[in-house]
């Protein structure tokens, strides 16, 4: 990792991008459904996708038949593996479109992949199917645990079995979400399983009479995090307030999503009140390719322009990002 210093806010650092996935294999219904994110589809790929996906309701879901899409992976110690996934998930499709169609994340992906080489413990918050669990998994400098957190059974499962695929011992899965509260929690459910939220008392969400485990962060007895990934369907806010105690004495890093129509900015002033610095990620290439930190405030931390934000905690500057003018 290389540091520099564009002005005397912004911080850039220059990152080699690494490919840990190498290749994805799909069926055909899959492929048709692929789309790109910024482009409204047109004509005959409006078409396509819209009988790919008629399609695939019928065969995966109606008439249950399996849909089966390959990874190509490559592992912390160099070997390839490959490993099996549904393919009639949307939640692979989504990264695969992205992948396909520009990258999957890059800002928040180079960071991770800058960051995590200086990491102990990180927590996949929110985990999904697991992108960012398998981008530590398989860093060549990052040897710490792994706890990957999700609501959804679906999408614990999916963890589960990418986790034996690669007969990785660092990745544990919680089978739980987080919270300001432990128990259980109703969940929306309108939306796609790597969707799901949970649903705070005052949210007008649609709700139905499923609910799932949560914890307070405090509460958990393994060891903390120093590197947090936080994308919980702007539950955010809530899952800080269960982690007061682990934001004041272990200062963890967190990467997390702010939106200015839902959070409203509420995760940023919380951790700006416990002396925490934000900042906006955006990618750059040319001869090297890197990220730009740009310190933003909570006020305006929901903008689009940065959605996905980094919270460092004041002081903690050449820890992670080395010394910095």
């Amino acid at each position: 990792m290389k540091s520099l210093s564009k002005s005397p806010d912004i911080i850039s650092i220059a990152v080699q991008r690494r490919e840990f996935i190498e290749g994805i294999t799909l069926p055909l219904l899959s492929r048709l459904r692929l789309y790109d994110p910024s482009r409204k589809p047109r004509g005959l790929k409006k078409l396509g996708r819209k009988l790919g996906q008629a399609a695939d309701v019928v065969i995966h879901e109606w008439m249950a038949l399996p849909s089966t899409g390959t990874f190509t992976v490559r592992r912390a110690d160099g070997s390839i593996r490959e490993y099996g996934f549904d393919a009639h998930q949307s939640a692979y499709l989504a990264y695969a479109s992205r992948a396909l169609f520009g990258g999957y994340e890059l800002a928040e992906t180079m960071f991770l992949e800058a960051m995590l080489s200086r990491s102990d413990c990180f927590y996949d918050v929110g985990a999904n199917w697991g992108y960012y669990t398998l981008l530590a998994a398989t860093h060549p400098r990052y040897h710490g645990k792994i706890y990957s957190f999700d609501v959804s059974d679906e999408m614990n499962q999916a963890l589960s079995g990418m986790a034996k695929s690669l007969e990785s011992e660092a990745i544990e899965v919680m089978g739980h979400g987080l919270s300001n509260r432990s128990g259980f929690s109703a969940i929306s459910t309108d939306r796609a399983a790597h969707l799901i939220r949970v649903v705070a008392e005052t949210d007008g969400q649609k709700q139905n009479d499923l609910s799932v485990p949560v914890a307070r962060l405090d509460e958990l007895n393994i060891t903390p995090p120093d590197m947090m990934k936080l994308d919980v369907e702007d539950h955010e806010f809530e899952v800080l307030q269960g982690g007061l105690k682990v934001l004041e004495q272990h200062r963890p890093v967190v990467l997390f999503e702010s939106r200015n129509g839902d959070d409203g900015g509420k995760a940023g002033e919380l951790l700006e009140s416990y002396g925490y610095q934000l900042y906006g990620l955006q990618s750059w290439t040319g001869p090297e390719t890197g990220i730009d930190l740009i310190p933003v405030h909570s006020e305006n931390a929901g903008s689009d322009r940065h959605l996905n934000l980094v919270a460092v905690p004041e002081g903690q500057e050449n820890r992670w990002f080395g010394k910095v003018s």
